[in-house]
């Protein structure tokens, strides 16, 4: 499946680690760019403004304006405090 997606969208950020409780940081309104390729899926979130980070991320989570969802396990980052970033994550599909 693909998911390729720009525009507005929430974003969570989230640190899931076995033995503590998740961390999870909501960005709502985000304004991202989405695409995704191979199998399986890679999916790389580009956004335009820095985001909200949990210390040590390990997930990210997009939830569409159309309703869908999509999300994994991150695979790289580049956050940045003051500009843009992106990640790359393993899509759960």
């Amino acid at each position: 499946m693909s998911y390729d997606y720009q525009g507005i969208a929430s974003v969570i950020t989230a640190s899931r680690h076995m033995g503590t409780p998740p961390d999870e940081q909501l960005n709502e309104s985000a304004n991202i760019q989405l695409t995704s390729s191979g199998k399986p899926t890679l999916a790389r979130l580009s956004f335009d403004d820095p985001l909200q980070w949990p210390p040590h991320p390990n997930y990210v989570t997009v939830n569409l304006p159309d309703g869908s969802s999509v999300g994994g396990v991150i695979a790289d980052i580049e956050k940045s405090t003051d500009g843009p970033g992106w990640v790359t994550f393993t899509v759960d599909d």
